[in-house]
């Protein structure tokens, strides 16, 4: 972690939500390790004013049926944070994305494994920053004024760059 999936991840999702009328709807959902099928409904649901007293009764199938109901009629982005392990968009409700229905499904993980079993043969890898992008980087955050006070901290402050290994959120 710390390269920035999520960040970017999150740019992304505003951008997404941005675009008027190109989607009905934007839905952001952090899965993380251990998440299962009813967590998942759960979140979707929620961004799709299903949740209530009639949604608590139901069983994982009938959710999954009232979330494709709703969703099968609409144009959208579903961006799923930190996977961790392939996640069953069918038994969640999730209708296949296909060109006709202009729909999409997105995700974050660490794993390339993921990627495979989720049918993305060609993931986009956020690297480390490089070492003269993660001084610059360092630099920004710090601020060339301190930087010139204070020559002693330039020394420093490259060593704790260094020591980042090019990972933007650790800078």
């Amino acid at each position: 972690g710390g390269v920035g999936k999520t960040t970017l991840f999150q740019r992304i999702h505003n951008k997404f939500a941005e675009i008027a009328g190109k989607f009905d709807m934007v839905i952001w959902v952090v899965v993380s390790q251990g998440a299962n099928i009813s967590k998942l409904q759960q979140d979707i649901a929620r961004k799709l004013h299903l949740c209530g007293n009639e949604w608590t009764t139901k069983n994982e199938s009938d959710k999954a049926a009232q979330i494709h109901t709703v969703l099968k009629r609409k144009r959208f982005v579903l961006m799923l944070d930190d996977i961790w392990v392939k996640v069953d968009l069918e038994a969640i409700g999730v209708p296949e994305p296909t060109r006709e229905n202009e729909c999409k499904v997105a995700f974050t993980t660490r794993s390339k494994e993921v990627c495979v079993r989720m049918g993305d043969h060609k993931p986009m890898q956020v690297k480390c920053l490089k070492e003269d992008q993660a001084w610059e980087l360092f630099k920004g955050k710090i601020g060339n004024n301190t930087l010139r006070r204070e020559p002693l901290i330039v020394e420093l402050a490259r060593k704790v760059a260094e020591k980042c290994h090019g990972l933007p959120l650790a800078l």
